[in-house]
């Protein structure tokens, strides 16, 4: 005599839920954050720089950019590292050319410093 195995559609559903349980509850790993979890950037200093001096063409939008620069360090939005690099370049090109008057030199290198670092 052959006998079938039939399962009513409750003890299906029942057994189903039970093995669903057991394999959530064997993936929770406890509760715990992984140790590879990213954290946020430790904000950074702002430089002092000297009084900018030159027409305002070039002083303004330079001083503007330095703002932000400023700005960004301090919230952790921008490295350290990047920072000092910027405030080195700016210091190396856009401040001194502006502060001899040549405006379009000034600005034509601000937009090489912004764009090299991702500004506009």
């Amino acid at each position: 005599m052959r006998r079938t195995l039939f399962l009513s559609a409750s003890s299906f559903l029942s057994a189903s839920s039970a093995l669903l349980g057991l394999s959530l509850a064997a993936c929770s790993g406890g509760g715990t954050l992984p140790a590879s979890e990213p954290l946020a950037a430790a904000p950074g200093a702002a430089a002092t720089r000297g009084a900018l001096t030159g027409p305002p063409g070039c002083a303004k939008p330079i001083a503007e950019y330095e703002a932000l620069v400023d700005r960004d360090v301090t919230t952790g939005y921008l490295s350290q590292s990047v920072y000092d690099r910027i405030n080195t370049e700016l210091a190396a090109g856009p401040r001194p050319a502006c502060a001899a008057g040549r405006e379009a030199d000034a600005r034509t290198q601000l937009a090489r410093v912004k764009t090299s670092h991702g500004y506009r």
